[in-house]
């Protein structure tokens, strides 16, 4: 019957090409509710804002991009769901990307790179986004005792303008830009100015436009936001309103979910070749089962000396270092694939799924499946 049906309205703008994220991640929970009649519009932003001051249904999941879009949005009686965070202050109940959490992980990506002179690179303006995610790249390198030039561009910047605020940084440099079409000029720049990608320059993007980073030269790392699960959350809370939940009083924050390393980070600023081939043959072999002997065997030095250098310079024992490898592999699996637990802990180098179970467990106090079910994208 027509009454066990809901009317959902889904008014999402393209985003720079996130939008297609977002409508995977709702779609992966409409396939949960089959009695949701889906009604999609693929307009102008105009349109869309008419749309959603006028349109008749039950519910709508939409992105706020500007004030008018946003005061048509706020004025509706029926539940609303925002996933774009372009605009601060705003009341409406929201599903966005945990900023803070993308500028420390593009952090840790630099860092565990051996980079020591860093730099942030935004637009000059003042969306709330780019503010916070420098903000968590910041905090985190100034825990590691080191600080961050932070690069102001104007809304239309010269190639020269750039290059001339390159050049004068000192190298080598880990950069993390607010968006990957900011860390695509970076890269641009670079070719024009002769700095050479990663070994002197080492960039990282966000938002992980897959398309965009790939066509770079060379290719873009960049932290995955998970707007597909940001889509998810957004559909799963929808749901929750339209069963009577009260609305939440502060946005939901979806965190990152891992950095997709590409050639523009494919480095390591260790001036210590023999722990740049440990750490190199770490991360390529984190697939398959690998013990402290092994890596050893890659360099030229002792095992006492590595581990006293794993010590000084990275701050973990190699022993944990492999485990860390491995353990990344895991989780990206988990949240990306349908693999089963056995295989997962097979492709990441650990001999049982018991073994990668006690491990989540010890480091995250939640199992492998826990994990894939809050991170699944």
């Amino acid at each position: 019957m027509k009454n066990d049906f809901r009317q959902i309205g889904l008014m999402v703008d393209p985003l720079s090409g996130y939008g297609i994220k977002i409508l995977d991640g709702i779609s992966r929970y409409a396939q949960r509710k089959p009695g949701w009649r889906i009604a999609y519009f693929d307009r102008e932003r105009k349109e869309l804002a008419d749309l959603v001051e006028s349109w008749q249904g039950d519910g709508m999941i939409c992105t706020v991009v500007d004030q008018r879009f946003h005061d048509a949005a706020a004025s509706r009686k029926i539940p609303v769901v925002n996933v774009a965070g372009l605009l601060d202050g705003s009341e409406l109940v929201s599903v966005l990307s945990d900023d803070r959490s993308i500028g420390k992980m593009a952090a840790e990506h630099l860092l565990d790179r051996g980079f020591t002179n860093f730099a942030y690179i935004r637009r000059r303006d003042s969306t709330r986004y780019s503010q916070d995610r420098g903000e968590g790249f910041r905090t985190r390198i100034e825990e590691a005792d080191w600080k961050v030039t932070q690069i102001n561009l104007a809304a239309n910047p010269s190639d020269e303008d750039l290059i001339a605020k390159l050049a004068g940084l000192p190298r080598p440099l880990g950069i993390f830009t607010s968006l990957d079409r900011i860390g695509a000029m970076v890269l641009e720049a670079c070719w024009k100015a002769d700095l050479k990608v990663p070994e002197e320059i080492a960039v990282v993007g966000a938002g992980n436009h897959k398309q965009l980073c790939e066509l770079c030269s060379p290719t873009l790392s960049s932290v995955e936001v998970d707007m597909e699960r940001r889509g998810y959350e957004a559909a799963e809370l929808l749901d929750r309103l339209l069963e009577g939940a009260a609305p939440p009083q502060e946005p939901m924050r979806i965190p990152p979910a891992h950095v997709v390393e590409r050639r523009s980070t494919d480095v390591f600023a260790f001036n210590d070749p023999d722990l740049v081939a440990a750490l190199r043959f770490i991360r390529e072999n984190s697939h398959r089962s690998i013990k402290v002997r092994d890596v050893v065997a890659a360099t030229t030095i002792s095992r006492r000396s590595l581990e006293g250098r794993f010590n000084s310079l990275i701050g973990r024992t190699l022993h944990d270092e492999i485990w860390r490898a491995h353990f990344d592999l895991a989780m990206r699996l988990l949240s990306s694939s349908d693999l089963s637990l056995q295989e997962v802990a097979e492709r990441s180098g650990f001999r049982t799924a018991s073994a990668l179970v006690n491990l989540f467990r010890l480091r995250l106090g939640v199992t492998p499946k826990e994990f894939r079910v809050a991170n699944r994208r």
